[in-house]
């Protein structure tokens, strides 16, 4: 949000010298500053009380969306967001952050949907993004940017909606302008680098995910660049390349099971089995349940390469140790031990 703006509502608030207005913003500067603290808890019972006191305030209507976003209680915070762009519809940030409430809570609602539909948890199901409705949240989204251009994530999210709704195109040029207005976000390099690589365009995958590690600091966000990028570069056929961003994904985040999967695949492919095996047994050991079909997949190649490393001998199964003592002594001359009478 810009700052003008802002302070026009906090000017606007303050224009009613009451009871009422002074407990509502005292209740919101509590709640800003619990919301800034990661208390989100006490921040929504401040906004709560804000409101209560002066149901206009929207800069607590907003306090109150972003607290319930980062308990990632989607449906309030779309509530809370919807109340501050009624009350303040010219605002470029209330606007974007209800629609990116809104796209929120339509794929918690699909995740939680199809998960009692296959009987699983949330987190283990894919989402089958082509039956969900995106059409308000596209809307306040594009509102948003029709306010201010320069809003990364709105970009981010449009793209996001664009390309969940096969349209690649507008896609692609959403998610460039979230990288022009904000290059050091790691999202947008992600989903542009993964855009591409739908579209078999691996040499503008490598070069988008390769401008996102260059640019992106911090190691939890630059992780997924590297995972793209060594996708991008498998999907070339370039082995050693895809395994160093692998393992690059892995240095910057121990967490992410994901890179850790591909490298043992690929040194699988290359033959590298001992670094495959290693990789493909820590996978098994520590990937979640979402990843359970991935878990199979590693079973099933450390068992090839066990398979590999400790070929059978050539007369069939491996012979019994007590066969193998039976023999040795036959071939030196000697014979069965005699029977006991």
């Amino acid at each position: 949000m810009k700052l003008s703006a802002l302070l026009a509502g906090v000017l606007l608030l303050a224009a009613c010298p009451n009871q009422s207005r002074n407990d509502s913003m005292n209740a919101l500067n509590a709640g800003n500053k619990a919301n800034g603290a990661k208390q989100f808890d006490t921040a929504i019972a401040e906004y709560q009380k804000a409101v209560a006191a002066m149901k206009e305030n929207h800069l607590a209507w907003y306090g109150m969306g972003g607290a319930y976003a980062g308990r990632q209680s989607w449906d309030k915070s779309a509530d809370s967001f919807a109340n501050a762009v009624q009350l303040e519809p010219d605002q470029a940030m209330y606007q974007m952050w209800y629609g990116v409430a809104l796209y929120e809570k339509a794929v918690q609602e699909a995740k939680d949907a199809q998960a009692r539909k296959e009987n699983k948890k949330p987190e283990e199901v894919q989402v089958d993004y082509a039956n969900v409705n995106f059409q308000t949240a596209l809307q306040h989204l594009q509102k948003a940017v029709e306010l201010n251009k320069d809003m990364w994530r709105a970009h981010y999210y449009l793209g996001k909606i664009f390309k969940e709704s096969s349209k690649p195109k507008e896609a692609a040029d959403e998610l460039s302008k979230a990288l022009a207005a904000n290059p050091r976000e790691a999202a947008p390099y992600v989903a542009l680098s993964e855009l591409y690589r739908k579209w078999d365009y691996s040499a503008e995958a490598v070069k988008v995910a390769s401008q996102g590690a260059a640019n992106v600091p911090g190691s939890n966000e630059v992780t997924d660049i590297w995972f793209s990028l060594g996708m991008a570069y498998d999907d070339q056929g370039k082995s050693k390349e895809a395994i160093d961003a692998f393992s690059k994904a892995i240095d910057t985040s121990k967490g992410n099971q994901k890179a850790r999967f591909q490298r043992g695949q690929t040194e699988f492919r290359t033959g590298n089995y001992d670094d495959a095996k290693k990789d493909l047994t820590e996978f098994q050991k520590s990937a979640g349940a979402s990843l359970e079909f991935q878990k199979q997949q590693a079973n099933k190649m450390v068992m090839e390469i066990s398979a590999k490393q400790n070929p059978p001998p050539a007369g069939g199964a491996p012979a019994n140790p007590k066969d193998n003592a039976v023999t040795d002594m036959l071939k030196k001359g000697g014979g069965p031990p005699p029977k006991k009478k």
